[in-house]
């Protein structure tokens, strides 16, 4: 899989910009501020996820401009394909066509083209909180699975109507505001979350299998490392917990189990990463976590996935750096640097949201 050109139309600071990448390694030169993560943006949004930077996606559309509108042409493994996007200013919606045929949901979009994302934020997989590391999954296993984008979708919808429905009965004193409708919600919440954990836990069983022959192969073999996704399993345990705590949810005003509260268990040589690794050794797990994205996504779509590095080799040690070059051999890879990347690759200058090809 690999983009063969991309065009930006008031898309962030870019008033109009045409990016024929390498079918190897593209470089996005310039100093901070001057549109090189724009650009890295663009190509993210067409993998049929969110912006990794904002969820208000008005944003996208150039200051004074009332529209703006990306359009990509790529070679997907199977046939070449094209695929548009565009967003108002105001409500910030997108829309999208495929090969000319509007698309309107989301998740229809899911699969065609793939991209692997590694930012600075990333680093931080291991170290920050549950939350960072459940966006981890759902942003791969949506690529790969657009079913679970769709029951991730519908369950995010149980459980906001869920949460207001407790809010209101705190806020108005009374109970039966939630109660009397709880066992409904209860069971729509408990349905999608046993699906989303069945494939959280399936993904990250084969993350583990992955990240830890990457970790041996950094450390020489000395070092080792483990992932399990914590979570209830069946439709009968998120029941039984939701169930079981309704009072508690009332005292609290907010739904307190579900998969909007689990979590990656990291182990690091066997014991808990978050706690005991040094940052040098998170941040390979975060690489190694990376790494593995990239080959599951392979292995689902039968080719490698764009890879998306955003400032992150000024972020990574000497040794980590060399590892991560020397895994992108056959891949499609973009990277965004405000210094001179040593590899091959194909250089563009980035000044003030233009591109210019460095010779």
């Amino acid at each position: 899989m690999f983009c063969r050109k991309i065009i930006y139309r008031n898309f962030r600071n870019i008033e109009y910009a045409e990016l024929e990448p390498s079918e190897t390694v593209t470089v996005l030169n310039g100093r901070n501020g001057q549109g090189k993560t724009n650009l890295l943006e663009g190509v993210y949004l067409f993998a049929g996820v969110r912006s990794f930077r904002s969820a208000r996606e008005n944003e996208f559309v150039r200051f004074g401009a009332e529209l703006a509108e990306l359009s990509m042409t790529f070679f997907n493994g199977r046939r070449e394909m094209k695929m548009d996007l565009r967003w108002t200013a105001g409500n910030g919606k997108r829309y999208c066509r495929i090969n000319g045929v509007p698309i309107t949901k989301l998740s229809e979009t899911v699969g065609n083209f793939r991209a692997v994302l590694f930012c600075p934020g990333h680093l931080s997989l291991v170290k920050d909180g549950p939350a960072m590391r459940r966006r981890f999954l759902d942003a791969a296993i949506s690529q790969i699975d657009p079913a679970y984008l769709r029951s991730l979708q519908k369950y995010n919808s149980v459980l906001l109507q869920r949460n207001a429905l407790i809010k209101m009965s705190r806020d108005r004193r009374d109970d039966s505001i939630f109660l009397d409708t709880a066992e409904m919600w209860s069971e729509q919440l408990a349905r999608e979350a046993e699906t989303i954990a069945s494939k959280r836990y399936r993904y990250t069983e084969r993350v583990s299998t992955l990240v830890g022959p990457v970790i041996s192969d950094m450390t020489g073999g000395h070092e080792s490392a483990s992932l399990e996704y914590s979570s209830a399993k069946t439709y009968e345990e998120y029941l039984r917990l939701l169930t079981e705590n309704a009072a508690r949810e009332l005292r609290a005003g907010v739904t307190l189990y579900g998969v909007h509260k689990d979590d990656i268990k990291i182990e690091l040589c066997g014991n808990d990463a978050r706690a005991y690794a040094s940052q040098g050794q998170q941040r390979s797990i975060a690489l190694a976590m990376k790494i593995a994205e990239g080959e599951i996504s392979k292995e689902y779509g039968g080719e490698y996935p764009v890879f998306l590095f955003d400032d992150i080799l000024s972020e990574l040690d000497a040794s980590r750096r060399a590892y991560l070059l020397d895994g992108i051999t056959g891949k499609q890879v973009f990277i965004t640097s405000c210094d001179e990347v040593n590899t091959e690759s194909r250089v563009f200058r980035v000044e003030n949201g233009k591109l210019e090809l460095s010779v």
